[in-house]
């Protein structure tokens, strides 16, 4: 069996006048939602909440943006577990959004798995990881240590995603697996972009995940990030991105895309 949901990620409310109508744009009863949404916790529950309003169910990962502080600054707030938990408090008061870092989703032997993803600095073959985060951290306008206690996420991310997908593997209910990240799964689907600016988009460890995926069941792989809309299969997954991003005139038109998840 399958069903339809519509992906879209880094709506980025705070940068947009025109609002989307999402009852007008859906094209699912399911929304994927792969972060990004605003410039804090506290924007982007609002902007999910207008989401909820238009869809049966909502299922969310957070951004890199939700760990902001918000305007003016638009610094990161490095009180990781701080972020998380207001993300989790907001959503439980919406009854129809799934938070995937807490929980998967499962429906008509689809399992959906997700979690932020984060970045490790490793994705830029012969770019040195020190030279990463120490450029990386002017980037993000922190300190040296602020900027590499991102790889303790990306780590914390993938063994989180690894026991998901060996639980459903075993699972003869499950005969699909959508894995859903911010950030980007492989190196293959960067964008040209300076070596600094590839660094923080994604991790190196998240591709090793299918080696734990015995029964093929991975299908689809949707994330968001890195503000380039794509489609593309690579050893039997299909990797998509739908992202409305922040420039004004590209974002004008944006919609949904509808993925057909199962068998």
């Amino acid at each position: 069996m399958s069903f339809s949901v519509d992906l879209m990620s880094d709506l980025h409310a705070e940068l947009h006048a025109d609002r989307l109508d999402y009852a007008a744009l859906k094209k699912s009863d399911i929304a994927i939602v792969a972060g990004d949404l605003g410039p804090d916790p506290a924007t982007s529950l609002a902007e999910l909440r207008q989401i909820a309003a238009a869809y049966k169910t909502v299922l969310f990962v957070d951004g890199n943006h939700e760990f902001r502080k918000g305007l003016p600054d638009y610094v990161y707030n490095f009180n990781f577990d701080a972020v998380e938990e207001k993300l989790r408090q907001g959503i439980a008061q919406i009854p129809n959004v799934v938070y995937l870092r807490d929980k998967p989703f499962v429906k008509d032997g689809v399992a959906v798995i997700g979690r932020n993803g984060h970045w490790d600095y490793k994705m830029v073959k012969g770019y040195p990881r020190r030279r990463a985060i120490r450029e990386c951290a002017r980037i993000l306008e922190t300190d040296f240590n602020n900027a590499a206690s991102f790889s303790k996420l990306a780590r914390r991310d993938y063994y989180a995603l690894r026991d998901q997908i060996i639980k459903f593997n075993r699972d003869p209910s499950i005969h699909t697996i959508v894995v859903v990240t911010h950030t980007v799964p492989r190196s293959e689907l960067l964008k040209d972009a300076p070596p600094a600016r590839q660094a923080i988009k994604g991790s190196s460890q998240m591709r090793h995940l299918l080696q734990y995926d015995a029964g093929k069941k991975i299908k689809f792989w949707l994330f968001g990030h890195q503000h380039d809309s794509r489609k593309q299969e690579i050893d039997g997954v299909l990797y998509h991105e739908n992202p409305r991003g922040h420039n004004r005139d590209t974002a004008k038109g944006y919609k949904p895309s509808a993925v057909r998840l199962g068998a």
